[in-house]
């Protein structure tokens, strides 16, 4: 057992959408359209397709003197039990009228088109699936070929083409409701019959999908002609948001209709199609709303909703790691309105200008006493919880008498250097440089360098004026560049370059809701995130390669101890200006709140004497204090273990020079057992979520084994590289994002 003892003094540590253009997809024959399309037609040119089996047929004689009736030949019905059913009169002028209702091959047609809708729809404006095919559910008909020149002219971003195709669509399933509406009062009596009312609510589920996808390409067929009066960006999100929002009611509607529906209905080779459909369906609906809310908040975000905004920006040096993605070595308070940049301004000292300003007077963190014993502005994202950080931020910002702001942006040089990529070369007349995507890290690293010898309180001013030159040009591109600005956007917020906080409560829980807010995330399965500070060790992280390796291993009674490895390499050149240091990082692994430490090796032990003192005005900060509370310190290995945003955190040092590879190991049990077997067969599931930090690219291997004599009977994952090797599972990826795998053990 482990031996710990209280540290007064230490310090407490701390998605899907996707905006891009759709590719296009390779060319299709299409048949020419019909403006009507009959669905009993449909029926009968794939009955050969639909089913071999016999069929079963409701037939309606010719008006005599006796009232007529509607003969039942269904094998599934008690044919003595219902025989005839009246009829009203049929129409003047009519000899004979022969009604056909297929219920089986009515339940496979709807499913198919609603298959069909659902696939084309999530494939060309959510997932991006590619070369759909039409024979995707075996259905050959006008309505499929409809559908499917529909995909392939949004793929080809060719909306009018596409909307026309839809309207087709719409047309073929508001036919087939109405054929079935036609003859379905006739049966409803009859016992067995309610396939009819479901084979209408898949129909109407494929109305609804496809209502949704015409919703969709009428929004990008605007978006095509927004920009004019104004940024184009504007424009954009305020013409797609018209339909996004009505688009995601209509996939809700289709969603709670399929609900309804039994796959046991359908013939056994389209049940697992039909199955995915219910079950992806409602997820289609929430990505469409999230869109809608992202649109909502760039629109806020940009000062198009009528109330100009004013923001911190805080420019992260990611060569220079801390724990929201990096060193806050410039900032500067951005005003826009109406999607235009409308001051900037750069505080003469950079970030140093707030330090030397504010009136705060609390002591770093214990980790930052090895450099700095006041805490400052530039220190002030100690926190991995970005929401707490910049509250921190805004905190030292504000004590420097400085005007109030609307929110924090956090930025780090990758979103400058690929919207330099769309913009083109923007110059910085300050320090007489011309920047292009190409020469901008080496450029920026040596202007900061020549800085830092000239005046040290101000090494990346540059990086103050030349970023909001760089976001006014990227958000007045033309209306052409705007679909790939806006899929880069998404790349780097899903990485975290970029990290927004909003001081209004409404609009920080839409940043949450959309997955901007850069928080530590909750789950109640296992969890796992590594987080460095580099403290001392000069702007290496850029050259130093990390490998994290998570064991999980379950016990035969259901308990679980995790193992993570963390692996340095640094690959800098020894005397380099810029990667020549020895890396230096206080590391924190937070893992699941609860877990117990058993043990730790190969960190790093500091002397005590090399950290400073702060000064007698200083005071213990509350954040901190308040995060502080429980913290423990293992003896044997020095390792910090404390409670921080809902997770339990283990805290260390690792030191690496250029040319080495260190490793350290963490061991721990974690707060939950997993319990299966028993008299009801009972099963349980496992999951990891493995939360990146900004600024980072972490290779990550997680192993889980599982007792020999239990099963796992179901496994998923967001990566890449997961498979499954007997009672093994195993996830290997680079964590640009976080990642997530689960599986379901059964003995």
């Amino acid at each position: 057992m482990p031996n710990f003892h209280q540290d007064s003094n230490d310090i407490p540590e701390n998605n899907v959408l996707d905006l891009r253009t759709p590719k296009a997809a390779e060319p299709e024959t299409r048949r020419a359209r019909k403006k009507h399309v009959d669905f009993l037609t449909f029926v009968e040119e794939g009955e050969s397709k639909l089913e071999k089996a016999t069929r079963s047929w409701f037939q309606r004689k010719a008006k005599t003197v006796e009232s007529p009736s509607l003969t039942a030949q269904v094998p599934s019905i008690n044919h003595e039990a219902v025989e005839e059913v009246d009829l009203p009169p049929a129409e003047p002028k009519q000899q004979r009228i022969r009604w056909r209702i297929p219920v089986g091959p009515t339940v496979r047609f709807g499913v198919g088109l609603a298959a069909l809708v659902a696939v084309i729809v999530g494939a060309r404006f959510v997932t991006r699936v590619q070369d759909v095919r039409g024979d995707v559910l075996g259905a050959s008909t006008q309505a499929v070929q409809e559908l499917l020149a529909a995909g392939n002219a949004a793929g080809a971003l060719q909306f009018g083409t596409s909307q026309k195709n839809l309207e087709a669509a719409a047309d073929a399933f508001q036919s087939a409701q109405a054929d079935i509406e036609e003859v379905a009062g006739f049966v409803r009596s009859i016992p067995g019959t309610d396939r009819i009312q479901r084979a209408q609510n898949l129909l109407a589920a494929g109305e609804a999908m496809a209502s949704a996808a015409q919703l969709l390409a009428k929004g990008a067929e605007q978006v095509s002609s927004a920009g004019t009066g104004g940024p184009a960006v504007v424009g954009v999100l305020a013409a797609f948001d018209t339909s996004v929002e009505p688009a995601a009611k209509k996939l809700g509607e289709a969603a709670t209709l399929l609900q309804t529906v039994k796959a046991s209905d359908l013939p056994t080779e389209y049940q697992a199609a039909f199955a995915d459909l219910q079950e992806q369906l409602p997820s289609m609906q929430v990505q469409f709303e999230r869109l809608h809310q992202v649109g909502a908040f760039l629109r806020w975000f940009l000062g198009a909703d009528g109330t100009p905004k004013r923001f911190l920006f805080t420019f992260q040096n990611t060569n220079e790691l801390r724990p929201t993605g990096g060193f806050i070595g410039s900032v500067a308070i951005v005003e826009m309105a109406d999607g235009v940049i409308t001051k900037v301004e750069v505080p003469s000292g950079g970030v140093y200008d707030l330090s030397g300003q504010t009136n705060l007077k609390v002591q770093a963190p214990q980790p930052l006493r090895l450099v700095m014993a006041n805490w400052n502005s530039q220190d002030a994202n100690w926190f991995p919880d970005f929401p707490t950080s910049a509250k921190k931020m805004l905190e030292f910002y504000t004590s420097a008498g400085r005007t109030s702001v609307d929110g924090v942006v956090a930025i780090t040089p990758a979103v400058l250097q690929s919207f330099l990529a769309l913009t083109g070369p923007v110059e910085v007349k300050e320090f007489k440089e011309t920047f292009t995507a190409e020469n901008f890290p080496r450029k920026l690293q040596e202007i900061i360098k020549a800085s830092e010898a000239k005046d040290y309180t101000k090494p990346k001013l540059v990086l103050g004026y030349l970023a909001p030159q760089i976001l006014g040009r990227a958000f007045s591109l033309e209306q052409s560049q705007l679909w790939q600005l806006l899929g880069t956007l998404q790349d780097h917020v899903t990485r975290k370059d970029l990290q927004f906080y909003a001081t209004n409560s409404t609009k920080q829980t839409l940043i949450q809701d959309i997955g901007w807010s850069g928080t530590v995330r909750q789950t109640e399965s296992d969890f796992l995130m590594v987080n460095r500070a580099n403290i001392g060790g000069g702007k290496t992280d850029g050259v130093v390669e990390t490998l994290v390796r998570h064991e999980a291993n379950i016990a035969a009674s259901g308990a679980i101890t995790n193992t993570v490895t963390v692996i340095l390499k640094h690959t800098g050149v020894p005397r380099d200006q810029f990667t020549g240091a020895r890396n230096v990082s206080y590391v924190r692994v937070y893992v699941p709140g609860g877990s117990t430490f058993v043990s730790a090796t190969g960190f790093e032990q500091i002397d005590p004497k090399r950290f400073q003192m702060p000064s007698a005005d200083r005071q213990v900060d509350a954040d901190l204090s308040r995060l502080d509370v429980g913290a423990l310190v293992d003896d044997a290995s020095g390792t910090r273990i404390s409670t921080e945003f809902g997770k339990t955190a283990f805290g260390n040092w690792l030191g690496v020079a250029p040319g080495e590879t260190i490793e350290a190991r963490i061991t721990y049990t974690l707060p939950f057992t997993l319990k299966v077997g028993g008299l009801l067969d009972r099963a349980d599931q496992y999951s990891l979520l493995a939360q990146m930090q900004p600024g980072t690219k972490i290779s990550l291997a997680s192993t889980l084994s599982v007792p020999a004599d239990w099963n796992v009977s179901w496994e998923g994952s967001t990566a890449s590289a997961f498979t499954r090797q007997g009672n093994m599972v195993r996830m290997n990826t680079l964590l640009e994002r976080d990642q997530y795998y689960g599986v379901v053990v059964r003995k």
